[in-house]
C-alpha cells in the first residue's frame, strides 16, 4: 500500500488541496519527482520485512516513525497524503508486533484501539497544547521575551483576569444552583409536568451561546421592553445590560442546561433507601436534604460548576455581543488574532493564562472530591418512590421553575419575533426579508453554503466522536495496562482545555510542518471531534457502570475474542448511550463557535461564524433569523431521534 501511495499520491502537502492544485503543483509535491527525504522514509518501510524478531521490528517501526516526524519538522516538509498511508501501514505493523509480543494478551483489537486513541490524544490534544507554550517566546521568526513582557506589563491585565474569573465564577454558581433546582423538580416534584421542565431546561443547548445573547439584547437591550420598563419606573440606565450584567445573564441562560443534565443524572442514581433511612431515624425533610441528599450530590455539583466555569471562561462570542467595555481573556485572545496586526505571541500568553486557570480549577475539584467516597449503587435494585422534599423548598423550586419557563418563553419568542420584523425596537412591521436574504437566493448564496458546511462537518464529526468516546471509556473502565495514569491525564485535557485555547492551539500547531491542516475542512472536523469527545466518554462510562463485568468474562470464557466480546456483548448494551452521544455531539458541533472561529475560512464558513459576522456588521435581523433556523433544525433532530428510539422500544 505505501508503494502505491508513493507513486499515485503527493508526499508533500498541496496548498490548494487535491482538486484546487495545478498539475505543476501536483508534480512538485510527488516524492518520485526528485530525490528527497521521502525516498528514505519509504525505503525504511521496505526494510521492515527483513527484521524477523518482533521486538526488533517494534523498535524499527518506532525509529522509522520518529525519523519521519523529526526530519520533516527540521526540514520544514509538510506531509502529504502518501505519508498518511505510510503512517497507517506503520501503525498496522506496530499492532501486529505488539500482538506477537503478547501485549494485552495478544488481543489485536485492544492493542489497536489503545494505540489509535493514544496517538489521537497525543497529536490532537497534547501536541497543540504544547504549541501554545512554544509560541510564548516566538516573535518574527526568533525567540524573544518581549511580547510576553508586554502582555504581563499591561496595566489592564489584572483587571481583565479579574473580570474573567469574576463573571465565570458567578456564572458557575448561578448555573449550578439553577440546574439543581430544575433537576430536583424533574426528579423529585414533577409528575405530569416533567416534560415542561425538561423542555425549557434543554432548549438553550440547541442554541449557540451568542444567539441567546442576541435574544437578551432584543429583550433587555437599549430598545428592549424590559429596559424600557426599568428606565421609566426605576430610572435605570439604558446601557445597564452591556458588561458584567449581560454576560452573566446570557451565560447563565446558555449554561444552566449543562448543569441540569449533570445533576439530574446524579439524582437518578441516588437510591430512595437513603432518604427513607433518614426518615425512619426521625429526620425531617429539611434535615434529609441537608445531611443526606446534598452531600451525595457533591461530585455532581462540583462537575456542574467546573463545566459551566470553563465554558464561560472560554467563550468570547457573548462578551463580543454584550461585553461593551468589559474585557475578558477569551475576548482579548480573539482580538489579538483577528485584529489588524495579528499578535500570536500575545495571544499565546493570554491562552496560557486561560489554560492555567482552567487546569487549576480541575485540580481544586479533584482535591475537593477526588479522595472522598460517594458510592451509592449496590447490587440491589433501587426503589424510585422518593420521599417528598420540604414544603418550603418545594414551593421555592416551583417558583424558580415558573420564572425560568416564563423568561425563556419570552426570550425565545423575542428571537423568533425579531426574525420576522423589519427592525426590532424601531419598525415591527411583519416581513420575511431576512429569511429570503438567507435562503431565497439559491443554494450557492446567502446562508445556504455555511448551513451545508455545518451539517456536513457535524455529520462527519458526530459518529467519530461517539465511537472514540466509547473506546476511551471502555479502555479506561475495563482494561488494565501500563501507563494508564498518563492515558487518563491526556483524556483529562479534553475536559480542561477551554475552547478558545483549543482553537488557538490548532492554528499554531497545524499551520506549518510537519502537519499542515490550516484552512482545510479536516481541521474543523478534528476540532469538533476533540472538543466533543467528553460527551461520548461520559455517556459510555454511565452505560458501562450498569453492565456487569461477568457478561464479558462469560464471553471470554467461551473462547470469544476481545473484538467479539465488544461487538456482540458490550456494543449492543451500550447502543442507547452511543446513540445519545451521537445526537448530542451532532448538536454541539452544529452550535460550536469558540474552538473553530480561528479555523474557518471563506470556503469553510459554518453557521455560527456566519451569524457572528452578521452581528459584527450590525445586521441583527439576519443573525436572529439564522439563529432561529438553527434552533428549529436542532429541535427537529432531537425530537426525531426520540421518536425513533421510542418506536424501536
Amino acid at each position: 500500500m505505501p508503494v502505491i501511495a508513493f507513486i499515485a499520491l503527493p508526499t508533500q502537502a498541496l496548498h490548494y488541496g487535491l482538486w484546487g492544485s495545478t498539475s505543476q503543483e501536483w508534480l512538485a509535491a510527488m516524492g518520485w519527482h526528485e530525490i528527497n527525504l521521502s525516498w528514505a522514509w519509504f525505503g525504511g518501510f521496505l526494510t521492515i520485512p527483513w527484521v524477523k524478531s518482533p521486538k526488533n521490528r517494534l523498535y524499527a517501526l518506532i525509529g522509522i516513525t520518529s525519523f519521519i516526524l523529526l526530519s520533516a519538522t527540521f526540514c520544514q516538509i509538510r506531509l502529504g497524503y502518501a505519508v498518511l498511508f505510510l503512517f497507517l501501514s506503520l501503525f498496522m505493523l506496530t499492532v501486529e508486533a505488539l500482538a506477537q509480543l503478547r501485549a494485552m494478551q495478544g488481543e489485536r483489537f485492544i492493542i489497536g484501539s489503545l494505540l489509535a486513541v493514544f496517538i489521537l490524544l497525543l497529536v490532537f490534544i497534547l501536541y497543540p497544547s504544547l504549541a501554545i507554550f512554544s509560541h510564548l517566546f516566538y516573535e518574527d521568526g526568533t525567540y524573544s521575551l518581549q511580547s510576553v513582557k508586554q502582555v504581563f506589563l499591561q496595566s489592564h491585565l489584572l483587571n481583565t483576569i479579574w473580570n474573567s474569573l469574576r463573571v465565570s465564577a458567578s456564572v458557575g454558581l448561578l448555573s449550578t444552583s439553577l440546574g439543581l433546582c430544575l433537576a430536583l423538580y424533574t426528579t423529585r416534584i414533577a409528575k405530569k409536568t416533567q416534560f415542561l421542565g425538561k423542555l425549557f431546561s434543554i432548549l438553550p443547548i440547541v442554541t449557540p451561546p451568542f444567539v441567546v445573547g442576541l435574544g437578551v439584547v432584543l429583550l433587555m437591550g437599549r430598545t428592549g421592553y424590559i429596559t424600557q420598563i426599568l428606565v421609566e419606573y426605576f430610572g435605570v440606565s439604558k446601557n445597564w445590560l452591556y458588561g458584567f450584567n449581560g454576560i452573566l445573564i446570557s451565560h447563565t441562560l446558555a449554561l444552566t442546561p449543562m448543569a441540569f443534565m449533570v445533576i439530574e443524572g446524579a439524582l437518578k442514581y441516588i437510591p430512595a433507601q437513603f432518604e427513607e433511612a433518614s426518615y425512619s431515624l426521625k429526620g425531617s425533610a429539611h434535615q434529609t436534604f441537608r445531611f443526606v441528599l446534598f452531600p451525595l450530590l457533591k461530585p455532581a455539583l462540583g462537575n456542574a460548576f467546573l463545566i459551566t466555569f470553563v465554558q464561560s471562561l472560554a467563550d468570547f462570542s457573548t462578551p463580543f455581543v454584550l461585553g461593551g467595555n468589559y474585557e475578558v481573556l477569551a475576548g482579548q485572545i480573539y482580538f489579538y488574532i483577528v485584529g489588524a496586526q495579528p499578535n500570536y505571541a500575545a495571544a499565546s500568553t493570554m491562552g496560557f493564562i486561560l489554560l492555567s486557570f482552567s487546569l487549576l480549577c480541575f485540580l481544586i475539584q479533584y482535591w475537593w472530591i477526588g479522595k472522598r467516597a460517594y458510592t451509592t449503587v449496590s447490587g440491589k435494585g433501587n426503589q424510585t418512590n422518593y420521599t417528598p422534599l420540604a414544603s418550603g423548598l418545594k414551593k421555592l423550586i416551583i417558583c424558580i421553575l415558573v420564572i425560568w419557563v416564563l423568561f425563556n418563553a419570552v426570550l425565545y419568542g423575542s428571537i423568533f419575533f425579531g426574525s420576522v420584523v423589519v427592525n426590532w425596537g424601531v419598525d415591527h412591521s411583519f416581513t420575511l426579508k431576512h429569511y429570503l436574504r438567507l435562503f431565497g437566493q439559491g443554494i450557492n448564496f446567502g446562508g445556504f453554503p455555511s448551513l451545508i458546511h455545518t451539517v456536513t462537518f457535524a455529520l462527519c464529526a458526530a459518529p467519530i466522536t461517539a465511537i472514540i468516546g466509547l473506546l476511551i471509556a471502555y479502555l479506561t473502565a475495563r482494561k488494565p495496562f501500563k501507563g494508564k495514569k498518563y492515558f487518563e491525564f491526556l483524556t483529562l485535557l479534553c475536559f480542561a482545555v477551554p475552547g478558545t485555547v483549543a482553537g488557538l492551539s490548532y492554528v499554531m500547531a497545524f499551520n506549518n510542518a510537519p502537519f499542515y491542516l490550516t484552512g482545510t475542512s479536516i481541521i474543523i472536523v478534528l476540532s469538533m471531534v476533540t472538543r466533543n469527545m467528553p460527551i461520548g466518554m461520559r455517556s459510555a462510562m454511565a452505560g458501562l457502570a450498569q453492565i456487569d463485568k461477568s457478561l464479558e468474562e462469560a464471553s471470554l470464557t467461551l473462547k470469544g475474542s476481545a473484538f467479539d466480546t465488544f461487538r456482540f456483548i458490550v456494543l449492543p448494551l451500550l447502543k442507547p448511550a452511543l446513540l445519545s452521544a451521537l445526537v448530542t455531539s451532532f448538536v454541539r458541533s452544529m452550535t460550536t463557535i469558540s474552538a473553530i472561529i480561528f479555523l474557518v475560512t471563506p470556503n469553510t464558513q459554518v453557521a455560527t461564524s456566519y451569524i457572528l459576522s452578521r452581528v459584527e456588521d450590525g445586521d441583527y435581523g439576519l443573525a436572529v433569523a439564522y439563529g432561529s433556523t438553527l434552533i428549529l433544525v436542532m429541535m427537529a433532530v432531537i425530537f426525531g431521534f426520540n421518536k425513533l428510539i421510542y418506536r424501536k422500544g
